[in-house]
């Protein structure tokens, strides 16, 4: 297996472990858009909020939706900042290239594109993020409240959302039905 440099995780997925008590992130998988000595900023891609995008397509100025999208808990940091996460080779919109086929922007017209049937075809409506200050993550990864796992676009995009957790534990070969936890109190 490849080594992991737990200072930068961009583009990876933290797994929360069976024992983690925070109930914001428990049986999470937070995909890390960016990691550095600033910190870390991830969004969570398994958890849904709202099973449709139509309550609340007047507040991003969406007059009519020709298709409707589930809405995702990202995190508890700005609960009212939306992202889309999309697979794609190109940025269309100002955007953040997490990898290769990855893309994340905060850019109202993609969620109108998407709305009238014209934005990518993959990808996750979120709102809010997880944050981490500097060396905070670090510090969660020793007390083994995490696992880390390469991200996969088919995780994000093509599995269940309830399937998730143990689907990113499967890359590394983990089955969380046995896994037993030592981990300190996060």
């Amino acid at each position: 297996m490849n080594k992991i440099d737990i200072r930068n995780l961009t583009n990876m997925f933290l797994i929360a472990v069976p024992g983690l008590k925070d109930p914001g992130f428990a049986r999470a998988v937070v995909l890390i858009c960016d990691h550095s000595k600033d910190g870390a900023f991830g969004l969570v891609i398994n958890r849904l909020l709202l099973s449709s995008f139509l309550p609340l397509s007047s507040s991003f100025d969406i007059k009519e939706c020709s298709i409707d999208m589930p809405v995702y808990y990202g995190g508890p940091v700005k609960p009212e900042q939306g992202y889309v996460l999309y697979a794609s080779r190109h940025d269309y919109y100002p955007s953040i290239k997490i990898h290769d086929n990855l893309i994340l922007t905060t850019a109202k017209e993609i969620l109108k594109d998407i709305a009238h049937g014209k934005g990518p075809e993959k990808f996750l409506f979120i709102l809010g993020f997880a944050g981490w200050a500097p060396g905070q993550l670090e510090s969660e990864l020793m007390e083994d409240s995490w696992l880390i796992a390469p991200s996969d676009n088919r995780v994000i995009f093509d599995t269940p959302v309830n399937e998730r957790w143990m689907a990113a534990a499967d890359l590394i070969g983990v089955d969380l039905k046995r896994v037993i936890c030592r981990q300190g109190s996060v």
